[in-house]
Order: C-alpha cells, then sequence, then structure tokens
C-alpha cells in the first residue's frame, strides 16, 4: 500500500460519511435516471440490414425519463460516422417494469422498456426509403415509405425491428446503471455484435455495457 493510499484510507475512516457505500438500491437508481440523456458522441453500431445482411451503421440516442416510472425516447440511425446523414429515426415511449439486481455492474438493475405508447418510424433520407420499400407489403406497416413522413407502427409486426407480432405493445429487456459518485452518466446493458435490435430476457448479453449517455437535463 502507498502513501497516498493509506492517507485516504485513514481519512475514510476517520471523516463521518466519506466512507459511506454505494448506493445500490433500486429506488436510488429509480431517482438517479429522472431526466434527458443524450449519446456523447455518434455510436458505432452493427445493424441487421433488410436483405438479412449484418452491416454497420451509426447512431445516436436520447433518452428522458419521469418521476412516476415513465419514458421517451429517440433513436436516431445515420449513415456516416460524423452522424451528419439521417437514414431513419424512431421514437417511442412507454413505462419501465422493474426486475431483479443484474450481476453486469453492483447497482444495476433489469428493467423492461415497455413501448406501449408510442412506437413511430420516419425515413430520413431517399436511399433509406428505396431499400425499404424493396420489402414485401406489410412487413412493416403499409404503404410506400416517403422521406420524411412518420409511420406509426405501435402494435404492428416491423421487420425492420425484428420484435414479434401479435402484440398491442413491444417490450424491450434491458438493464439500467447510474452509478451515485458518476451521477452524469448512464449505461445500458451490451449488444449482440449480430445487431440483434430488441431483447427478451434469455437473448440479453449477460456482460457488458454500451457506452454511457451523458445528462443534459
Amino acid at each position: 500500500m502507498t502513501l497516498r493510499t493509506t492517507l485516504i484510507a485513514c481519512a475514510a475512516a476517520l471523516i463521518p460519511g466519506l466512507a459511506a457505500a454505494e448506493d445500490t438500491s433500486l429506488e436510488g437508481l429509480k431517482s438517479r435516471i429522472v431526466g434527458q440523456w443524450t449519446s456523447i458522441a455518434c455510436e458505432l453500431r452493427p445493424q441487421i440490414l433488410p436483405t438479412g445482411e449484418i452491416g454497420t451503421t451509426y447512431l445516436t440516442r436520447d433518452f428522458t425519463y419521469d418521476a412516476d416510472g415513465g419514458f421517451e425516447a429517440t433513436i436516431a440511425v445515420y449513415a456516416d460516422p460524423s452522424c451528419a446523414m439521417t437514414l431513419a429515426s424512431y421514437d417511442f415511449a412507454g413505462e419501465i417494469r422493474w426486475h431483479d439486481a443484474n450481476p453486469a455492474a453492483a447497482g444495476a438493475w433489469s428493467q423492461d422498456y415497455v413501448l406501449n405508447r408510442k412506437l413511430q418510424l420516419t425515413v430520413g433520407a431517399q436511399p433509406m426509403a428505396d431499400q425499404l420499400n424493396q420489402l414485401p407489403e406489410g412487413a412493416c406497416g403499409t404503404g410506400l415509405f416517403e422521406v420524411g413522413v412518420t409511420r406509426d407502427i405501435l402494435g404492428q409486426p416491423c421487420a425492420l425491428l425484428r420484435f414479434v407480432e401479435g402484440s398491442d405493445y413491444v417490450v424491450d429487456h434491458d438493464l439500467l446503471y447510474v452509478r451515485e459518485d458518476t451521477p452524469n452518466m448512464l449505461f445500458m446493458g451490451g449488444k449482440h455484435v449480430d445487431g440483434t435490435g430488441f431483447y427478451y430476457p434469455e437473448n440479453r448479453p449477460t456482460v457488458g455495457l454500451q457506452q454511457p449517455l451523458i445528462k443534459v437535463n
């Protein structure tokens, strides 16, 4: 043990509150996530293309959580590593369903995003619209995709998002983690390298975290 670490240990023992344990409770996490969070920078992500192939894409995330357990979010997908050319954006809202503590990190808790209030898709570029219009009719809503036109897909099958049809809402299993000593960074669970988007508990990666979102409000 170095002199510096010895002094820190002694100070922690002598100063009330300095040695307080990290709050890993669910209630603590619920209070820390309230607010708006956004991507630090453009994020690299594998993506399953409409053709079934795995390609490289880029995205930004923006999530807002309220004190009553609700959330709203936008995930925008881009064609370039600077996140300048928007291919599509997904706007969704719903409620959080909490589960048990998650082994990914002390203080992380498993939860479901229940997308039961809103799920919309807006195409941002003509090449993306052209690609989506090659899908079979009804594969993700009905009618042709048009740039800038928002499509409501809540309760409808959508091959693009790879979730199971037949429900009035979508459920995505994930985890949330905000350390008490770094309350401006929010982590979600890691993703599979095959670009899988929506998870059930049994296919959720058991290790790893995504790059954090930062708190902006």
